[in-house]
């Protein structure tokens, strides 16, 4: 009786065609329609697709594809130099200021650049300077270029 229950369960790992159960649990999966591979042909086409796919991704083409003409948009494309340079914002009047000091002090160069801020209108009794820009109106060039310096020095320093 021993040996019947063994072969008993040895049949049900089998199904009524003698096929055995794993190729059948295979079959379900996917798995068999395959059929025999060769591993080494695999990572042979592995090795042939995967740099192929990696190159075709690293290039760009040598000019842009254009209809009619006219280029297409080009998502993401870096712009010139030259084209940022136009767009850039014009400095403010802090940022003219803290570039005049970089030239040498008591010059007439530097007087040069602050008149080019704030264009010189000589009064013949000015009252003090409260502000910057109120420096313009004193007549003497060593006075205005003095008080030029100390308010430029009393901005706080900005990126450029």
């Amino acid at each position: 009786m021993g040996m019947v229950l063994e072969n008993a369960g040895a049949q049900r790992d089998f199904d009524s065609e003698g096929r055995g159960f794993w190729s059948l649990q295979a079959r379900s999966f996917g798995l068999r329609q395959f059929g025999h591979f060769d591993m080494k042909k695999i990572i042979l086409t592995l090795a042939i697709l995967y740099p192929a796919a990696a190159l075709a991704q690293g290039t760009a083409p040598a000019n842009p594809p254009s209809i009619g003409g006219k280029p297409l948009v080009v998502v993401g494309a870096k712009k010139s130099a030259a084209g940022k340079k136009e767009k850039e914002k014009p400095l403010s009047v802090a940022q003219k200021l803290q570039a005049c000091q970089d030239i040498d002090d008591a010059t007439k160069e530097r007087l040069n650049c602050y008149d080019a801020v704030y264009a010189p209108q000589p009064k013949p009794k000015a009252p003090a300077a409260k502000s910057v820009n109120e420096c313009r109106f004193l007549k003497e060039e060593d006075e205005r270029l003095t008080c030029y310096n100390g308010f430029a020095d009393k901005i706080p320093k900005l990126p450029r």
